[in-house]
């Protein structure tokens, strides 16, 4: 479901928000700190602080629903991925690095927009990191205009 040009636009400069949703269906949402789509088996792996966002790390489990969505902020090109929690750990060290660079970059990327790092700092964040993967089961475009909320995959039945 995954192809290589959104693989490729998930490793580039974009902004991450994910949700997840309570026992009654309440949403919580998140700024993730980085995603990488792994190619050998088709999971996603988003990194959030769960310190930060204590709602979204109170839904992580194995089996709950996950939306994500990705945003490049120069052209506002936007994807949303839909999927089930396979599993949530604290982040590896090198997950830790990965989330620390990409905070980095976000902060550079958004600079050059405008948006000052004071105006991100209190969002974008690289501490207490949460690592959630999962397998799409959905993939739409969210990219405002006539196309935004078009399925563009879905997983096999």
């Amino acid at each position: 479901m995954i192809g290589t040009d959104i693989a490729a636009f998930l490793e580039g400069p974009v902004m991450i928000l994910l949700s997840t949703c309570d026992g009654a269906d309440r949403a919580g949402i998140a700024r993730g700190s980085s995603i990488r789509f792994d190619r050998r088996n088709g999971h996603i792996h988003v990194l959030f602080s769960g310190s930060q966002w204590p709602d979204v790390g109170g839904n992580v489990a194995t089996g709950a629903r996950i939306a994500v969505t990705v945003v490049r902020p120069s052209d506002y090109r936007a994807f949303q991925i839909k999927g089930i929690i396979g599993s949530a750990a604290p982040a590896s060290g090198e997950e830790q690095q990965r989330a620390t660079a990409y905070v980095a970059r976000m902060l550079e990327v958004m600079a050059e927009l405008g948006v000052t790092t004071r105006q991100l700092s209190h969002t974008l964040t690289d501490r207490d990191l949460v690592r959630v993967s999962f397998l799409p089961t959905d993939l739409y475009a969210q990219t405002p205009g006539p196309g935004a909320g078009q399925r563009l995959g879905q997983a096999p039945i």
